[in-house]
């Protein structure tokens, strides 16, 4: 049996999340306020003597994980970016306003609340990810299939790098933090999504063999 600590940071603000903007795999800089995210998210973890250190390859992300990393006390040598701890990507609707594309979306998709919030809450997180499949022109937008495949081999890749009891740091986003939360802990309420800075615990456990994970989750 291994267990270790996953500590998932979302990303401090960003210019597109000041504007309502949908960011996906697109990006865009920290502001003042995503900078102070980030150094109050390293303060929270500062000591939490991290192993490895992990982002998913965005700019905001990767300058998010450099500042943790600055502040914590024991800061590690290297920091490796994964894009497998990307944003959801939203195809034909990358960088629209979200406000007003949600609305026209799910209005579309005759749901009598027409918000990604409103669905999640009803419906859950899968059928909230799909929908943007479904109604991108081009259906490049990823489903909720292709974000837990990635997601999975992310999880795979970070466990197999890490030594039992080890703590680790992922810098990563909003939508695959929910994701992350409804296949460990059901019971958070993921119709909202979490706080830019925000962090979420996983103590990820597998007894061997073929790699099966048992978590117990939790936001702090």
């Amino acid at each position: 049996m291994k267990s270790i600590n996953l500590y998932f940071v979302r990303h401090g603000q960003t210019l597109f999340n000041r504007y309502r903007h949908l960011q996906g795999w697109s990006d865009s800089p920290l502001t003042e306020k995503g900078f102070n995210d980030a150094k109050e998210a390293g303060k929270r973890l500062s000591n939490v003597s991290f192993n490895n250190v992990y982002c998913s390859d965005t700019i905001r992300a990767i300058k998010t994980a450099n500042i943790i990393n600055k502040e914590n006390q024991k800061p590690v040598a290297n920091i490796e970016d994964i894009a497998a701890f990307r944003e959801q990507y939203f195809g034909y609707f990358e960088g629209t306003n979200s406000v007003e594309t949600e609305f026209k979306l799910y209005q579309r998709h005759s749901t009598t609340e027409p918000t990604l919030n409103a669905i999640t809450a009803k419906h859950g997180i899968k059928e909230a990810i799909n929908i943007w499949k479904e109604v991108d022109p081009f259906h490049d937008a990823e489903s909720f299939e292709e974000i837990y495949t990635r997601l999975q081999q992310g999880l795979d890749y970070v466990f197999e790098q890490a030594n039992d009891g080890d703590n680790v740091l992922v810098v990563s986003h909003g939508t695959l933090i929910r994701v992350l939360t409804s296949l460990f802990n059901p019971e958070i309420d993921i119709s909202h999504s979490p706080k830019n800075g925000s962090v979420t615990k996983l103590h990820l456990t597998t007894d061997g063999g073929k790699i099966e994970y048992f978590g117990n989750l939790e936001t702090i």
